[in-house]
């Protein structure tokens, strides 16, 4: 199970990937990731945004990612 991150470092890791991240699309309080077609929005207010386990999981299942690369 992923643990608590932040924003920051989640694109950080994401964008080795070939997945971006927009924080004005997705409404006044979120932003999305995307790559391609797939798109998953997350709430957003800075780059210290802490995502919780739920959103992790939801990112690695979108995009079809390893399972342990936010433990890293």
């Amino acid at each position: 199970m992923p643990k608590i991150s932040e924003l920051r470092k989640v694109t950080d890791i994401l964008r080795n990937y070939g997945i971006e991240f927009d924080p004005k699309s997705g409404g006044k309080h979120s932003g999305k990731f995307f790559k391609g077609n797939k798109s998953f929005p997350v709430k957003s207010h800075g780059n210290k945004t802490m995502l919780l386990p739920y959103a992790l999981k939801g990112l690695i299942k979108k995009f079809d990612l390893p399972e342990d690369i936010f433990d890293r």
